[in-house]
C-alpha cells in the first residue's frame, strides 16, 4: 500500500472546519427559532391586551394647576401612561366599582359592539366658565322642544334642536330641583356625523373638579337608570386621585 493510499485511509471522514460550520449553522438556527419564539410571545401578548396594560403603578399627570396620581391601567391610551405635564388625559374605568383593566375584567374592557359596564372620562383645563349643570338655565333650556317627559329614576328627558346642533340628542335633568341639577345629554340614535359618541357611550356629561379641571365623562345609556351612583363615584374616583 502506498504512502497516498495510507494516507487516504486514516483521515478523518470529517474535517474539524466543517464540523465547525454545521456547529455554528445548528447554534444559529437555534437561536433563530429561541429569538421567534420569545417575539412571538410577546407580540402575541400585546395583541391579547389590545392596547390596555396591567401595570398599576402610579403616574403622576400634571395637568395646569392640579396634579392627579392615576394607576397606568385606568388610563386609556399608552402615550398618555407617562409621568409629567400633559394637556388632557383620557380614561376609563369598569363599572360598577371604577377599576382599571385586569385581568378579572377583560372581557369588559374588550367589548367591541357595545361599552356596557364602561364609563369613558377625560381630564382636561375647563375652558368654560359652568359644567352642564351650570349651562342648564342660560343654554340647554332655550334649545330644548315640548314638553319635558318623565324618564328613568327621577329625571326628566327633553328633546335638544336639531338645528342647534344636538341632532337625536335627549337632556335629561333632575326633576323638580332648582339650584344646581343633574344634567346629562343622551344620544338616543346613531349618528354617523358622531362617531365618538354613539349608542355605544350615548350619554355625555361635564362636572368640574380640582383648581380648574374639567372631566367629561361618557357612558352607556343603558346605565342612565344608575345615573346618581355613577356621579357619586366618578367624583370619588377623581376626588381621591387629586388628594393622593
Amino acid at each position: 500500500m502506498s504512502d497516498t493510499d495510507q494516507a487516504i485511509e486514516h483521515a478523518p471522514l470529517l474535517s474539524p472546519r466543517f464540523v465547525w460550520k454545521v456547529t455554528a449553522i445548528v447554534g444559529l438556527l437555534c437561536a433563530v427559532t429561541l429569538a421567534i419564539a420569545i417575539t412571538g410571545r410577546m407580540v402575541g401578548g400585546s395583541i391579547a391586551l389590545a392596547g390596555n396594560t396591567l401595570d398599576q403603578s402610579l403616574r403622576e399627570i400634571v395637568i395646569g394647576n392640579d396634579v392627579l396620581n392615576l394607576p397606568a391601567n385606568v388610563i386609556r391610551f399608552e402615550s398618555q401612561r407617562v409621568s409629567g405635564v400633559q394637556d388632557v388625559v383620557d380614561t376609563y374605568f369598569a363599572w360598577p366599582g371604577m377599576a382599571g383593566y385586569s385581568e378579572a375584567n377583560r372581557a369588559i374592557f374588550n367589548q367591541t359592539e357595545t361599552a356596557e359596564n364602561l364609563i369613558f372620562a377625560r381630564i382636561a383645563q375647563a375652558t368654560m366658565s359652568r359644567d352642564m349643570s351650570g349651562r342648564l338655565t342660560p343654554i340647554y333650556q332655550r334649545l330644548t322642544d315640548g314638553h319635558p317627559v318623565a324618564g328613568p329614576n327621577g329625571l326628566d328627558s327633553m328633546r335638544l334642536r336639531s338645528g342647534a346642533g344636538y341632532a337625536n340628542e335627549l337632556l335629561y335633568v333632575e326633576h323638580a330641583v332648582k339650584d344646581n341639577p343633574y344634567a346629562v345629554r343622551c344620544l338616543v340614535e346613531d349618528a354617523q356625523s358622531q362617531p365618538d359618541f354613539s349608542t355605544r357611550t350615548g350619554c355625555q356629561r361635564d362636572i368640574f373638579l380640582g383648581d380648574g379641571l374639567s372631566v367629561t365623562y361618557r357612558f352607556s345609556i343603558e346605565l342612565l337608570p344608575h345615573w346618581r351612583e355613577i356621579e357619586r363615584d366618578v367624583r370619588a374616583r377623581f376626588e381621591a386621585a387629586l388628594a393622593g
